[in-house]
């Protein structure tokens, strides 16, 4: 009787060691989505950032970092675990700044130029038949 208790009791602590692993594993899956570039919007002191995602990606946050002279973006993802078709998608996501973006740069996490894509367009609802 004594066995089969200790027996019990290391499987339950190894399976609860397994699935706080496990989910700290999942929280740490993810890394910096891709920006494809920045548009602006009627706000000056708004920007709609351009970043590319895969299937299983979700944005988890966005930081800001300005000076006089550029405006740096880093957009970060979380990635659920599974599989997908490798095929990216594009999503708006909007950033607030502390001043009016003027002429300032915009910058990716790496402090690469990031592409100006004109001004944003909200999509058009569907016409009802």
């Amino acid at each position: 009787m004594t066995r089969t208790r200790v027996f019990v009791g290391a499987t339950l602590v190894g399976v609860a060691v397994l699935t706080i692993a496990l989910f700290i594993t999942t929280l740490g899956q993810g890394g910096t989505a891709q920006i494809v570039g920045y548009q602006h919007t009627g706000d000056p002191r708004r920007i709609v950032v351009v970043v590319a995602l895969g299937q299983l990606d979700d944005i988890a946050e966005r930081q800001v970092s300005e000076d006089d002279r550029s405006v740096r973006v880093t957009v970060r993802k979380r990635t659920t675990p599974g599989t997908a078709p490798d095929v990216l998608l594009y999503f708006p996501v909007t950033v607030a700044l502390e001043r009016a973006l003027g002429d300032r740069a915009v910058l990716d996490q790496k402090g690469a130029p990031v592409t100006d894509l004109g001004t944003y367009q909200a999509p058009l609802p569907s016409p009802r038949p």
